[in-house]
């Protein structure tokens, strides 16, 4: 059974360690959405933290997609310029709507994240039908869903503002290591440096080493493209922000 703790989903939010006050919500919704799968027994050969993950994902799309924050908009209307359609592997459906809720959305969600651990081709049913049940789920509730009040950070910072400097990093940060867009892809990039990682804390015996780790995180973010369309950080806030 799919466990997700409340830190599980808090510690994705853009003003963790800060409480919103639809955080509740959006929990209660990642549980239901656990529950579905177990019942569901689809791609059940998946492992519980990456089948967390996966949950998170979604429910992190579907912030995004509710309060309009401009993540998935800014990677769709990417894609289409550079591609011709909003989504890799999967054509444009009739029914695919720009900048709501789809099914194909959430499938593409659930194979890149899933897809970090285990081999999942992009038109595996499984894939599909799994998307199916979790967009049932959504849809339901689609109109009525609270606007998460935490991504509202992403509508009112100025990257070219020295005064927000420090808003841009927290920002920058979590979209970076946090957010359902980038998330898999930093952590292939810290996997990458674990070597440089472990020097790191041997190097420092019993002193501190975590200000070098963060510098090493920092270094990570700094130069990785990350994201499915393999873009800096900074230019995936231009694009948001812009």
């Amino acid at each position: 059974m799919i466990e997700i703790s409340a830190r599980d989903f808090m510690e994705r939010q853009p003003t963790w360690p800060m409480v919103a006050t639809t955080d509740r919500y959006y929990l209660a919704l990642s549980r239901q959405l656990a529950r579905a799968w177990d019942d569901s027994l689809l791609l059940d050969e998946i492992d519980d933290e990456t089948r967390r993950d996966g949950i998170l994902a979604v429910v992190g799309y579907f912030q995004d997609i509710v309060a309009d924050a401009g993540l998935w908009r800014t990677f769709t209307r990417l894609h289409s310029q550079l591609n011709g359609s909003p989504l890799p592997h999967y054509q444009r459906s009739d029914d695919y709507v720009d900048y709501e809720l789809n099914v194909d959305d959430l499938r593409t969600v659930l194979h890149y994240t899933l897809g970090l651990h285990h081999h999942i081709a992009p038109q595996d049913p499984q894939l599909l039908a799994l998307a199916q049940v979790f967009f049932t789920l959504l849809d339901e509730v689609y109109v009525t869903a609270p606007v998460p009040v935490d991504l509202q950070l992403l509508l009112d910072v100025d990257p070219n503002d020295e005064n927000d400097a420090n808003r841009t990093y927290d920002l920058a940060y979590w979209l970076f290591w946090k957010s359902y867009l980038l998330r898999p892809w930093a952590e292939a990039a810290a996997s990458a440096a674990h070597d440089e990682a472990q020097r790191i804390i041997a190097q420092c015996g019993d002193s501190d080493a975590t200000p070098l780790l963060h510098d090493l995180n920092d270094r990570i973010m700094s130069r990785t493209a990350a994201g499915p369309l393999a873009l800096s950080v900074g230019r995936w806030i231009e694009e948001i922000i812009g």
